[in-house]
C-alpha cells in the first residue's frame, strides 16, 4: 500500500499564524521584496565532462537552508471512561490515585514539530511550506551559522491551497539562495535536496528530476509538482531542491511512501516559479491569494465522451456545467463546449487548466479557444474571483435501486415526464426542464456511465429536451455509437457518455 505523506511541523495544514508575531501582508508589496531576491536563469553548462563533486553547488545553498521549529496549543484529549474501566479490570493493583491524577492535567497541550526553510533575501525573508508553519502559535528559526541562537519568525503570508508560506526573521546580511527557472527543468536533470530530516540538520541528498508537472496527487488543491528521487524525509518539508549549479528550483513538500512511512524514491516539490508567483500574489493581495475563475464544472475527455463528441483524440477539457450569472455564462460558453486553448496555451487536462485559470488575476479578459460541435471559435471571458463564484450545490449522491424495464429510452433506462407533483417533491426549480430517470438497469451501459434514478436528463446529443416524446425522437434519429446526455441531480449538472453499441 502506498500513500502520500507531507512532512510538516504539524500534519494538518492550518490557518495563517494568528498571534502577536503575525505581520500584516499589506505592509509590504512584492516589488519591495523583488529588489532583494537573486534570480539566475542562465542555462546549466554542459561540457560533457565527469562531475566529481557537487560540493561547490551545495556550498551556495546550504548556508541559506534553516531549521524551523514550530509549536501550537491543542486541547487535551478527554478522559475515556470505558478505557479506564477496562484498564482497572486488567490491572486491579493500580491505586485509584493514578486515575485521579490523569484527570488533573492541563486543559491544553503543546504540540511541536520541525521543518525546513530557505532564506531568499539578505534581510530575512524565508520560503517554506504552509503545513510547516500553519496554525502555529510560535515559530523559531535556527541558522546553520548560529546553531545556538533562535530567531522568532513572523508569518508574512501563507496559502494552504498550494502549501506555500513566507515567513520573516529580524536579521541582516544573511546568506540567501539564487532562484533558478523551474520551467526549464528536464527529466534527467540533477536534483539535490537540502533540509533537516529526522533532526539531522544540513542533510544533502542527490537524485534526478523524475517528472515535471505532476498533478492529481490530492496533496493540495492546486498541484504542479516536480517529482524527484532525491531522498526526502520527515523534516525536509519547506527546504530546498536545487539544480547542479546550486540554484533553488523547488520546495520539497511531500513523498509517496510504502508501509515503512519512509522514502521510496518518489518525492514532490513545488516549482520555484510557482512558489514565487504565490509569494507575489500573497503580498500584493494583502495576505490572500486572489484566484481567477469562470464558473464552470470541467471534465477530462474519456474515450466514450470523445467518441460521442465526434473527436478522434482526447485533447481538450469538456465543460459539463455552466453556472448561472457567471463569467462563462455571460461570455456565451455552453455545456458541451470543449476548451482546447486558454490564453494561447493548449488546454490538456482539468488540473492544468484549473491551475492556469487560478494563476490569472480576477478581472483579466482572457481568450478561450473552444470546439463547439466541430466548429472552432474564440471566446473572450472576463475572469471573476474564485471566492465569489459557486457552481452547483452538491455532487450527485449515487445510484438508487433499479425498477423493471418498461419502454426503455435506451437499453435499461426508463424515463418519465416531469409533472408538478414530481417537481414539488424533488424541489426542482422551474428553470430545470427535461425528463426524469425512473429506473436504470444495474448492468446496463447507462449505469456504468453514471446514470441513476432521480436524475433529470436535460439534454440529449446536445439538444434540450422537455418531454419523453422529444427525448425519444432524438434517440430514434441518432445513428452514432455513443450518446451524449446532460443530466441534473442534487443541484449540479453533468455530462455523461452512454455507449449504445458494443
Amino acid at each position: 500500500m502506498k500513500s502520500i505523506v507531507k512532512f510538516p511541523a504539524f500534519l494538518a495544514a492550518g490557518a495563517l499564524l494568528a498571534s502577536a508575531h503575525t505581520l500584516r501582508a499589506d505592509e509590504i508589496k512584492y516589488a519591495d521584496l523583488e529588489q532583494k531576491i537573486t534570480i539566475d536563469k542562465t542555462p546549466i553548462a554542459s561540457e560533457g565532462g565527469v562531475v566529481v563533486s557537487y560540493a561547490p553547488a551545495l556550498a551556495k545553498v546550504m548556508p541559506a537552508v534553516v531549521r524551523i521549529a514550530s509549536s501550537k496549543t491543542v486541547a487535551a484529549p478527554e478522559r475515556n471512561q470505558q478505557q479506564e474501566e477496562l484498564f482497572r479490570r486488567m490491572f486491579p493493583d493500580i491505586p485509584e490515585e493514578f486515575f485521579e491524577r490523569r484527570g488533573q492535567g492541563p486543559d491544553n497541550n503543546r504540540e511541536q514539530g520541525v521543518g525546513s526553510g530557505v532564506i531568499i533575501s539578505a534581510d530575512g525573508y524565508i520560503l517554506t511550506n504552509n503545513h510547516v508553519v500553519g496554525g502555529a502559535d510560535e515559530i523559531k528559526v535556527t541558522l546553520p551559522s548560529e546553531k545556538k541562537k533562535e530567531y522568532v519568525a513572523t508569518v508574512v503570508g501563507a496559502d494552504p491551497q498550494t502549501d506555500v508560506a513566507l515567513i520573516k526573521i529580524d536579521a541582516k546580511d544573511l546568506p540567501h539562495v539564487a532562484i533558478g527557472d523551474s520551467s526549464a527543468l528536464k527529466v534527467g536533470d540533477i536534483a539535490l535536496a537540502v533540509g533537516n530530516p529526522h533532526e539531522l540538520d544540513q542533510t544533502a541528498t542527490i537524485g534526478i528530476i523524475s517528472a515535471v508537472g505532476r498533478t492529481g496527487r490530492n496533496i493540495v488543491d492546486y498541484e504542479n509538482f516536480i517529482q524527484t528521487d532525491a531522498a526526502i524525509n520527515r523534516g525536509n518539508s519547506g527546504g530546498a531542491l536545487v539544480d547542479a549549479n546550486g540554484r533553488l528550483i523547488g520546495i520539497p513538500t511531500a513523498i509517496q511512501t510504502g508501509f515503512s512511512g519512509g522514502n521510496i524514491g518518489i518525492g514532490f516539490a513545488i516549482p520555484s516559479n510557482m512558489a514565487l508567483n504565490i509569494v507575489q500574489r500573497l503580498l500584493d493581495g494583502g495576505g490572500v491569494v486572489k484566484r481567477g475563475a469562470i464558473g464552470v464544472l470541467l471534465r477530462d475527455l474519456d474515450p466514450n465522451m470523445a467518441k460521442a463528441l465526434g473527436r478522434d483524440d482526447r485533447r481538450g477539457v469538456l465543460i459539463a456545467e455552466v453556472g448561472d450569472k457567471t463569467p462563462a455564462a455571460e461570455a456565451g460558453l455552453k455545456a458541451g463546449d470543449i476548451i482546447v486553448g486558454y490564453a494561447g496555451k493548449p488546454a490538456e487536462s482539468v488540473q492544468q487548466l484549473r491551475l492556469d485559470i487560478s494563476n490569472t488575476a480576477p478581472g483579466s479578459e482572457v481568450p478561450f479557444e473552444i470546439d463547439r460541435k466541430g466548429e472552432r471559435k474564440e471566446v473572450a471571458v472576463k475572469l471573476g474571483d474564485l471566492d465569489a463564484i459557486k457552481v452547483g450545490a452538491t455532487t450527485p449522491s449515487g445510484p438508487g435501486k433499479s425498477a423493471p424495464q418498461n419502454e426503455d429510452l435506451v437499453d435499461g433506462v426508463v424515463v418519465d415526464d416531469l409533472n408538478e407533483d414530481l417537481r414539488s417533491s424533488m424541489q426542482l426549480d422551474e428553470a430545470i426542464t427535461g425528463v426524469l430517470v425512473k429506473s436504470v438497469q444495474d448492468d446496463s451501459a447507462a449505469a456504468e456511465a453514471g446514470l441513476f434514478p432521480g436524475m433529470v436528463i436535460t439534454q440529449i446529443d446536445q439538444t434540450d429536451v422537455s418531454s419523453v416524446a422529444e427525448a425519444r425522437k432524438i434517440v430514434e434519429s441518432f445513428d452514432g455509437d455513443v450518446l451524449l446526455v446532460q443530466v441534473y441531480a442534487s443541484g449540479r449538472r453533468d455530462i455523461l457518455a452512454i455507449p449504445l453499441k458494443e
